[in-house]
């Protein structure tokens, strides 16, 4: 019988709606043997998962979603299998939480010198302590009926467009990889879209030292799936893949355990990690 798991997945601790707990219930559900919680940023929610995974007999992989850049352009980053206690890795997402909270309480000054009448404390409730996103903002906004649901809020306040768009802090791509890597993980391209229009990238993730591709991912058509499948393959990369689920704040429902990957390609990982550090 083919056993199968979502290594894409955001809970509470960033910009999801489901907790730790629910995330492992719904993935119960599902029958994964394996997932990984890849949160923005953040990893608190990895150690939440250890005691869930032992009662729900759920393999839990650690995972984090980094954000880098290249060229202005946005570049995610999954992290997997990495020492959650390694001393940089915590720095930097301390630092990331700080300049989050910077960004969401500039964002909030400027939306209120228009009357849009929401405070920085009302997003930090809504955000539940985790890493405050973007989402919470749109969140806050519907709720407050100055959006009619979270994409109105986005394409109205919160795009890069926008005026009350405030930029992102973001890290160089080889910078991102090596932190993984420095905490003994495997770094992967997140849902690489990208790719579309600028192939190039592909060899500037090479270089950067990523180990490998998210090869399936609820926003990929057929194409596409198709030719992230190929890439990985001509250039021996890794695959990983998921839903991305937020808990329905992203796509209106509940995706988790509906895009996923056999769980040969865990084995694959657990392989290369093994050569690296022999």
């Amino acid at each position: 019988m083919t056993k199968y798991a979502d290594l894409h997945i955001h809970s509470t601790h960033s910009d999801g709606l489901l907790t730790v707990k629910e995330i492992f219930e719904y993935a119960n559900k599902r029958k994964l043997k394996a997932i990984s919680i890849t949160d923005h940023d953040s990893i608190s929610a990895n150690l939440d998962a250890e005691q869930y995974s032992d009662k729900f007999k759920i393999e839990f992989i650690k995972g984090i979603e980094l954000s880098s850049e290249y060229n202005n352009m946005d570049i995610h980053l999954l992290g997997y299998f990495f020492d959650h206690r390694n001393k940089k890795l915590n720095q930097y997402i301390k630092k990331f939480k700080e300049v989050r909270v910077d960004r969401a309480k500039k964002i909030v000054k400027l939306l209120q010198k228009d009357k849009i009448d929401i405070t920085f404390k009302e997003v930090e409730e809504i955000s539940d302590n985790g890493a405050i996103a973007r989402p919470h903002l749109a969140h806050l906004l519907v709720k407050k009926k100055y959006a009619y649901n979270f994409h109105d809020a986005f394409s109205r306040y919160l795009n890069e467009n926008s005026k009350y768009y405030v930029k992102k802090f973001k890290i160089s791509i080889p910078d991102a990889v090596n932190l993984i890597h420095e905490a003994g993980g495997l770094v992967f391209a997140a849902h690489p879209l990208y790719l579309r229009d600028h192939p190039e990238m592909i060899d500037i993730l090479i270089e950067s030292g990523i180990d490998g591709l998210e090869t399936i991912h609820s926003s990929y058509d057929e194409d596409f799936e198709r030719k992230i499948n190929d890439l990985a393959d001509l250039h021996k990369l890794l695959k990983s893949g998921g839903s991305d689920c937020h808990g329905g704040r992203k796509y209106g429902k509940l995706i988790l355990g509906k895009f996923k990957i056999t769980y040969d390609r865990i084995e694959k990982m657990k392989y290369a990690l093994k050569k690296i550090k022999s």
